[in-house]
């Protein structure tokens, strides 16, 4: 039978029977391929869009928090200016011993990073787009927590200073960590160049290091909110 096959000249059909299977056979496995590449790439994509929310509710988050600080600060302002004006008196500080209590501590912020940090860690094949709107969140928040980090530490560090001086060197400190303003440390507020430079220092670690500093987070943290909308649209 393979004798009379053969000499039928059948031996070119059977290799283009063969290579039409074979040919077949590849072209359902590079399917196959594909459909699990593309599912992959969906997955991953669904990933990082879930990841994008969380960093953009973050940054919400964030925003809200640095909005009290400015708050706090927009509200003592007339208090610095007036305090290094010598605008005060004896009375005033009687009237309302907030006054006297100035720089006796600093409003704290705390930064979410567990959205930027899953971001770090997320590995798979974006569109390039996307591929750049990570790059550039996760440079915002190393910048920027850095910068505010840099700040928060000078702001820490004025306050430990004058709280340890004035607890070593001052016969009315028991009374004002009791937030009890006694006419010692009015006198010592009116009358002292040493409180004026404290709270010049303090003042200018506040409004024209710290501030800004939050100013620039809330401006390109907007922006960064918006092309998180914009590209999970």
């Amino acid at each position: 039978m393979r004798l009379k096959f053969f000499n039928k000249n059948k031996q070119p059909n059977f290799f283009i029977y063969a290579i039409r299977e074979i040919f077949l056979v590849v072209i359902g496995i590079l399917i196959a391929v594909s459909i699990n590449n593309w599912n992959e790439k969906r997955k991953k994509n669904n990933e990082l869009n879930q990841l994008l929310v969380k960093v953009k509710e973050d940054l919400k988050t964030d925003l809200t928090k640095i909005e009290e600080v400015v708050k706090h600060y927009q509200s003592i302002k007339p208090v610095f200016e007036k305090v290094l004006k010598s605008e005060y008196t004896i009375e005033d500080y009687k009237n309302n011993p907030n006054i006297a209590l100035l720089i006796f501590g600093y409003p704290e912020l705390t930064l979410n990073q567990r959205g930027v940090s899953l971001l770090e860690d997320f590995k798979g094949n974006v569109t390039l787009e996307k591929e750049k709107l990570v790059q550039e969140l996760i440079m915002f928040y190393k910048e920027q927590l850095w910068e505010i980090k840099v700040d928060d530490d000078l702001r820490a560090k004025d306050y430990n200073e004058n709280f340890t001086y004035w607890k070593n060197n001052t016969d009315w400190w028991l009374d004002y960590v009791q937030l009890k303003v006694t006419n010692e440390f009015i006198e010592y507020a009116l009358k002292s160049k040493d409180y004026k430079t404290r709270v010049a220092t303090a003042d200018f670690f506040a409004y024209k290091v710290y501030l800004p500093e939050l100013d620039k987070f809330k401006l390109k943290g907007l922006e960064l909110i918006d092309k998180i909308e914009n590209i999970n649209e």
